[in-house]
């Protein structure tokens, strides 16, 4: 009997604690749930997959990662934020040159121009795990781990660039030095991680981890769209940010 009085005793303290949060939210005025903010940082790619044949190699770099966020807290476990960011993708890779007056010609590199920008437009939805000023004032901090989907459009205009050989047995032989991806359109699924702190009751920082599948339809601009199967690809970019926050009044 004693133990159930204690069992009992702890679970109404835990329901008050709980209770006592949720009202602390509850009371919070309406603009306390909104925040705006502005990422920064880098995202890196994997090679886009479809039938490529006619080059190989995988080099990709890292890239500047740029965002715009507007955060709603649904509740004190639950947000849901609007992403809007902008990155340049492109893939390096090498070219497969023919046989020319008998001899073969060495391979060459190609610039792969796939996205210039690529701007993404996505829905998050976040769990947290919030935690109070010593006041209840204002959150002061919060992890959160969630989910995303969204659309991307890719700027491109498929053209190609061609160099000399400049070497023997054929020095005027032109190579594709350069191919640009038709403009596309596809949608991103995707993973993000992060933590928000808040160093005043408006104004924090923010630093997040995310992993996004993207998948992609481009315009055919060009015959060596067709002949290189690029106008559907695949790929995972990786972003790395740090951001700024700011609570709207």
């Amino acid at each position: 009997m004693k133990g159930f009085l204690l069992s009992a005793v702890a679970l109404l303290s835990v329901a008050g604690s709980v209770n006592a949060q949720t009202q602390t939210w509850r009371n919070r005025p309406p603009e306390r749930r909104w925040d705006v903010g502005i990422n920064y940082g880098t995202s890196t790619i994997s090679r886009p997959l479809g039938p490529e044949k006619n080059y190989s190699g995988s080099r990709t770099e890292f890239v500047q990662d740029m965002s715009i966020k507007v955060i709603y807290g649904i509740n004190e476990n639950w947000n849901v934020n609007f992403d809007l960011g902008w990155r340049k993708w492109e893939a390096f890779g090498t070219w497969s040159n023919p046989y020319t007056f008998g001899s073969s010609l060495k391979n060459t590199g190609i610039t792969i121009g796939i996205g210039s920008p690529a701007l993404t437009e996505s829905v998050q939805l976040n769990y947290t795990l919030t935690k109070y000023d010593k006041y209840k004032g204002y959150v002061k901090s919060y992890f959160y781990a969630g989910a995303l989907a969204g659309l991307v459009t890719t700027v491109s205009d498929g053209s190609t660039g061609y160099s000399h050989y400049n070497s023997l047995p054929d020095s005027n032989y032109r190579y594709i030095s350069s191919y640009n991806y038709g403009a596309g359109i596809g949608y991103s699924l995707g993973l993000q991680l992060g933590y928000t702190y808040y160093f005043a009751p408006r104004f924090g920082v923010n630093v997040e981890l995310g992993a996004r599948y993207v998948n992609m339809t481009t315009m055919t601009t060009n015959d060596v769209a067709d002949n290189h199967g690029t106008t559907k690809y695949q790929m995972v970019f990786l972003p790395e940010t740090i951001g700024l926050r700011y609570r709207i009044k």
